[in-house]
């Protein structure tokens, strides 16, 4: 995991002002390999994780591919057995802004084409191991922020609004608009499909 410093600033594209407290998030996207390990020690589930040609469950040469094709409930389970939970909407767009640094993407201000697990920029189709492309990382170095998995966070789309957000964008995509830090997706919980993967903070 990568600690990340607290800080005040103006979330998304409605600039909602939010302090933040110091904590801690992965490196990488959960990984196949580390969501079987759970599989097999009978805490995670893995119900209905084949959603499609580039899931990655089980699949051999991508354990070290983000884990993708989980709904909700399986990426806040999973983070929860590693002591750790899904983060918030605002941490996740505090890391990929660069904290302080207010970046529009994880590697700055300029726009793609930027090295990602992005079919934009790669005509890549399906996901990357992890940490492929460290032209994308952000500045703490963390992995895949824009590209590779779209990201489960903690947080609701709205109040009372049973969707959750999603974060980051994924491989799958040709408008850069989704890589932006910004940028936030709304997916309902039931939502599985091979662009949607997620992270756990502290």
């Amino acid at each position: 995991m990568v600690g990340l410093p607290g800080g005040t600033y103006a979330v998304g594209a409605a600039k909602r002002r939010v302090t933040i407290k110091p904590y801690c998030l992965d490196a990488t996207e959960v990984v196949a390999d580390a969501y079987a390990t759970c599989v097999r020690g009978g805490q995670c589930s893995d119900a209905g994780v084949k959603c499609g040609d580039e899931a990655t469950y089980g699949v051999s040469g991508s354990e070290r591919h983000p884990m993708n094709c989980v709904d909700w409930s399986q990426a806040d389970t999973y983070c929860r057995t590693q002591g750790k939970r899904l983060p918030t909407e605002e941490e996740w767009e505090w890391a990929a802004r660069g904290t302080t640094r207010g970046w529009k993407y994880p590697w700055g201000n300029d726009d793609p084409p930027v090295s990602a697990c992005w079919s934009g920029a790669s005509k890549k189709a399906g996901t990357c191991v992890v940490g492929t492309f460290p032209a994308s990382d952000s500045a703490e170095g963390i992995h895949d922020l824009a590209g590779n998995v779209w990201e489960w966070t903690a947080s609701r789309f709205a109040p009372n609004d049973p969707e959750r957000v999603g974060r980051g964008g994924g491989w799958r995509g040709e408008d850069a608009l989704h890589l932006r830090a910004a940028n936030r997706g709304k997916n309902a919980p039931s939502l599985r499909v091979t662009i949607l993967g997620f992270r756990c903070a502290r």
